[in-house]
């Protein structure tokens, strides 16, 4: 396996926009995590097979059928022959081969996929003097905000004395192959991004401009209400997609929370 040098790999995650970022599986090459004991993997040795009795058998005249076979005869037969013979005459089931399956039933993980819904989005984020303004993007896959909502959120910047920054710190969250994003899984990692991000700052006030569905799989709490985590205190409010689109009812609540919570 190609080991990267830890520089390297950090500037590769600054150019995409991904640091700080957490791991939800164990890395190769990073410390060791507690594992479960599972117990043995390797299958337990079948044990030898009891050698078969050896039978002594009498040739049948060929004008005797199997139907006419007397009762004397099948009271002095070995109980293992009738056995053998009572299983040829049943009727063989049917096998089914390993792509008559496959193509009958869906796989585990594709069911799981489509009734587990997976989560994707991504949020940025950026500084004004008091208060950090972190803003969903409309489009999550895309490099960036697009130009209206990047010009929605300077002019929210200003209005918090800050400028929006060029290479702003991303919370990426999109499902992996086979394993939707859920919410229990989003949660501890949006807290362990907080406090990389934030960690060394007394208390931090952040205005959260992001969907109804993000809120609730972040903080499972309504928006324009107060949530906070620690000495982090957010507030949801519309995003700025959702200003854009229809003004007069997402930036006038976003608005009126603001002021009710003491943020303007």
């Amino acid at each position: 396996m190609l080991k990267m040098d830890e520089r390297l790999r950090q500037r590769y995650l600054r150019q995409m926009g991904f640091t700080p970022w957490v791991a939800i599986e164990p890395l190769p090459g990073a410390a060791p995590s507690p594992l479960i004991e599972l117990g043995p993997l390797v299958a337990e040795p079948a044990q030898p097979a009891a050698p078969m009795p050896k039978l002594a058998l009498q040739s049948v005249p060929a004008s005797s059928a199997a139907a006419d076979v007397s009762v004397e005869a099948e009271a002095t037969m070995p109980e293992e022959v009738t056995a053998l013979l009572q299983e040829q005459h049943k009727p063989k089931a049917r096998v089914a081969t390993a792509q008559q399956l496959a193509s009958s039933a869906p796989t585990a993980s594709v069911a799981v996929a489509e009734t587990t819904p997976s989560l994707m989005f991504t949020l940025q984020a950026h500084r004004g003097e008091t208060v950090h303004l972190w803003a969903e993007q409309q489009q999550a896959d895309a490099p960036g905000l697009n130009r209206e909502e990047q010009q929605q959120l300077t002019a929210l910047l200003k209005l918090f004395r800050g400028a929006a920054q060029h290479e702003p710190k991303r919370f990426f969250c999109a499902p992996t192959a086979g394993r939707p994003m859920t919410a229990e899984i989003v949660r501890p990692m949006f807290d362990l991004f907080l406090r990389s991000l934030l960690g060394r700052e007394a208390e931090v006030k952040m205005l959260l401009f992001a969907r109804e569905e993000t809120v609730q799989a972040l903080f499972d709490a309504p928006r324009y209400e107060l949530v906070v985590r620690g000495k982090f205190t957010f507030l949801p409010v519309s995003s700025l997609s959702e200003m854009l689109s229809d003004p007069a009812a997402h930036k006038t609540a976003s608005w009126k929370a603001m002021q009710a919570h003491g943020f303007v």
